[in-house]
């Protein structure tokens, strides 16, 4: 780990640029969401659990800071359109899980298949050590989004 200060002009463009980065994914995530009636909301919360796996509702509401009532009228979308279904916990069956339907998946990934194209074109001009940086970067910049979230007051959950 490199522990020389950055320059603060580059720090100041690798900000910018993953603003950018942010509103074209933005972009990105609402044209397929108008392709299959879904909003990008509802692209994040079935994303997570088809990357995580059958997660029950508390759990994604913390790990996306949506509220839990919020959350349901997202999961009921989602049951309803035939993208996710709650199951019940085979370690508990008084508690519910919600896992992504594969068939539809296969919609998705037709639709984000240009990305993922220009993503592997983009990944076959670097070394596999740069590769290595720019994987440690990302995932150190979501964690930082993440702790860096406003938190709900006791206020806001009760509004």
């Amino acid at each position: 780990m490199v522990s020389k200060r950055p320059d603060p002009q580059t720090v100041q463009q690798i900000q910018e640029g993953l603003r950018d980065l942010v509103w074209a994914l933005d972009g990105l995530n609402q044209a397929v969401g108008a392709q299959v009636a879904l909003r990008p909301v509802d692209l994040e919360v079935l994303d997570t659990v088809a990357r995580s796996g059958p997660t029950p509702p508390s759990q994604l509401a913390e790990i996306l800071g949506i509220h839990p009532a919020t959350l349901t009228g997202i999961l009921d979308r989602l049951e309803e359109g035939g993208w996710a279904e709650r199951i019940a916990d085979p370690s508990d069956r008084r508690r519910v899980l919600i896992r992504a339907l594969r068939d539809r998946g296969t919609e998705l990934r037709r639709l984000y298949a240009p990305m993922a194209r220009h993503l592997t074109e983009i990944c076959a001009r670097f070394s596999p050590s740069d590769l290595e940086a720019i994987r440690h970067f990302l995932e150190s910049s979501a964690e930082a989004a993440r702790k860096a979230r406003p938190r709900r007051s006791s206020a806001q959950e009760k509004g």
